[in-house]
């Protein structure tokens, strides 16, 4: 597919009188104060954190790709899935519709587009009815449960599910990435898959010219990795621009944005916080986890379809046992999240914070010592939350309107309950890791308004 492009010219200042305060979430009880005084934190002179998240020392948030929550966890027991005679019409004003179902095996074949516009369609004004005939496919209405998806399952069965949980803004991977790392995206509300194209869309040389998380960590002792997934490249065979198949820490890409910052990329210290996957396990073993961490999939473990979501499920069970099997379980927590609805259908209304978002929910598993057991948050949250409960629990700032409204997810966690176990699920011993190529997408159904094409056009890649 070709780059879309469409650019907000929006100050991010102005954008705030358009924000709507979201409701506090209830809050926990404080835990007991810690008994000694040589904790890591003190150790390091940073200023004490609130009480209710001191027993957290570790932010583990993994991030996979373009599923919704209806997609995932939609008839999940006690969650808000679609109702019963919910049935999406196949193109504008048509009798004809389409109801859930569950997806066959190897469906999709091809991605479900979820552009900006197509987002925006499928939206409808907030009737959530559009997605059929936006998308292009019934494979919208498509879902996957525990049959297909067990560990997830599984997980939000010991630990905490929130139904509540939102993409950050109403379209694509790029710029959910940028929010999970700067409570923005800069306007951008397109997949901009270069440098250069970043430059070119937000017409600045310096591509992402605004503070970022590493600009609160560096005002402090807070210690951060950003880990990628990565695969060497096979003998004889060329890059792909995109960076998704082969990626590099080093290199910026819509799911690696932080290279995309001048701030990051010009400064060496900062670029060193940018490493393989492989650091991670490396970290767990040896006990110098970072406070904070980002953990982000090549495209075959990504679920990004149409790769198979049971490939990045296991991936994903691989991390988490991993943190389960360490010492550094006891006081981590693992905020497990997909970047963007990826096209499937999602029958709740996003509410609107400003002129980007909230865009549909996405799954969100919330795994930890503390996470209340088989608890289901209905808060609303987003992308941001998980930054505003990093800025909370270390005693930073904010950096924008958005982190600093949204809720926290201290409903999620009980810190005066019995610690949760670790739930170790084994893995087997033999897995398929296959890349799906050829790359396609589905059309649309009918003609939408795709604006103009920024000058440097990329490749046809995910998105």
């Amino acid at each position: 597919m070709n780059v879309r492009s469409v650019v907000m010219f929006l100050l991010l200042e102005g954008i705030a009188i358009f924000g709507v305060s979201l409701s506090a979430p209830a809050q926990v009880a404080a835990p007991p104060a810690r008994e000694s005084a040589a904790s890591k934190e003190a150790a390091r002179g940073e200023a004490a954190a609130p009480s209710r998240f001191s027993k957290i020392q570790h932010v583990i948030w993994i991030m996979q790709e373009n599923h919704s929550f209806d997609n995932y966890f939609g008839t999940y027991p006690g969650a808000d899935g679609p109702p019963p005679t919910t049935c999406l019409p196949t193109k504008p004003g048509s009798k004809r519709c389409v109801a859930p179902f569950h997806m066959p095996k190897g469906a999709p074949a091809c991605d479900l587009m979820h552009y900006w516009e197509v987002a925006h369609a499928g939206y409808n004004n907030g009737a959530m009815d559009g997605f059929v005939w936006a998308e292009g496919t019934p494979y919208t209405m498509g879902y996957y449960d525990q049959r297909d998806i067990p560990n997830y399952w599984q997980y939000a069965r010991h630990y905490t599910l929130a139904d509540r949980f939102f993409s950050s803004l109403n379209g694509p991977s790029g710029p959910n990435h940028v929010y999970t790392v700067a409570a923005q995206s800069g306007g951008l509300t397109v997949n901009a898959f270069t440098l250069e194209q970043v430059e070119d869309v937000l017409d600045d040389p310096d591509g992402f010219s605004f503070a970022s998380m590493v600009n609160l960590f560096q005002k402090t002792n807070v210690s951060w990795k950003y880990y990628l997934e990565t695969q060497p490249l096979p003998p004889g065979q060329k890059k792909i621009g995109i960076n998704l198949y082969y990626p590099n820490p080093k290199e910026y890409s819509i799911w690696n944005p932080l290279p995309g910052f001048k701030a990051v990329r010009d400064n060496p210290e900062a670029m060193k916080h940018l490493v393989d996957l492989q650091d991670f396990y490396r970290d767990l073993r040896e006990g110098t986890l970072p406070d904070v961490t980002w953990i982000v999939p090549m495209l075959r473990d990504s679920e990004h379809p149409p790769q198979p979501p049971a490939e990045g499920m296991w991936y994903v069970t691989s991390l988490v046992n991993a943190v389960m099997e360490s010492p550094s379980w006891k006081n981590s927590v693992i905020f497990l999240t997909w970047d963007d609805y990826g096209g499937f259908y999602d029958h709740v209304e996003p509410p609107t914070v400003d002129a980007f978002g909230y865009g549909p929910r996405v799954p969100a598993v919330i795994i930890s010592p503390y996470a209340k057991p088989g608890y289901i948050s209905h808060y609303p949250y987003d992308f941001t939350s998980v930054l505003k409960f990093i800025e909370e629990r270390w005693n930073l700032s904010h950096l924008t309107a958005r982190d600093d409204r949204a809720n926290d997810l201290s409903d999620v966690f009980n810190f005066d309950q019995s610690p949760n176990p670790p739930h170790v699920i084994p893995i087997p011993g033999h897995l398929d890791k296959t890349t799906i190529e050829p790359f396609c997408e589905y059309k649309s159904t009918v003609p939408l308004p795709f604006p103009v094409q920024p000058s440097k056009i990329g490749l046809p890649v995910p998105h």
